[in-house]
């Protein structure tokens, strides 16, 4: 998926599978790339259950890459704005997530009712507004559920 010749990517898991929501992840698992090789890089040390807290750890640690199930607006645009290219609403074993990264080919992997289509990632489900409020963020202005 990327030409550098090694790439850092973190998962949000539980237990040996992307956890299905982000923010409830019990492991952020690192993982390096190289020579298309995959190897174990650690575990981001979670400083506790606030999910600020979690995404400020996430974004300290340098990742470029965020491969994870469903997550809050809030926390995936706090991500992008620091530079982390969010994959969500993806669903499966690490293998098949890490494997699915290298060859880029997410589709058979997208969570059930997810309307991703190509590279663009949508919200979809209903409480996708819980993590913000009016339909706002202070950095962007997000679009009403109705033009998603």
């Amino acid at each position: 998926m990327n030409s550098d010749p090694t790439t850092l990517v973190c998962l949000a898991c539980y237990k040996d599978r992307l956890a299905s929501v982000c923010e409830n992840a019990d492991e952020y698992k690192l993982f390096e790339i190289r020579d298309e090789k995959i190897y174990p890089a650690g575990l981001l040390s979670l400083p506790s259950k606030d999910p600020m807290d979690r995404t400020s750890a996430i974004l300290a640690c340098g990742v470029p890459f965020l491969l994870c199930g469903a997550i809050c607006a809030h926390t995936q645009i706090l991500l992008e704005t620091g530079g982390i290219n969010v994959i969500p609403w993806l669903t499966g074993s690490t293998e098949e997530i890490l494997k699915a990264f290298t060859t880029n080919s997410f589709e058979s992997l997208r969570m059930p009712g997810c309307r991703a289509h190509g590279n663009k990632q949508h919200r979809a489900g209903k409480g996708q507004n819980r993590c913000r409020k009016n339909n706002q963020h202070p950095d962007k202005t997000l679009p009403p559920d109705s033009a998603i």
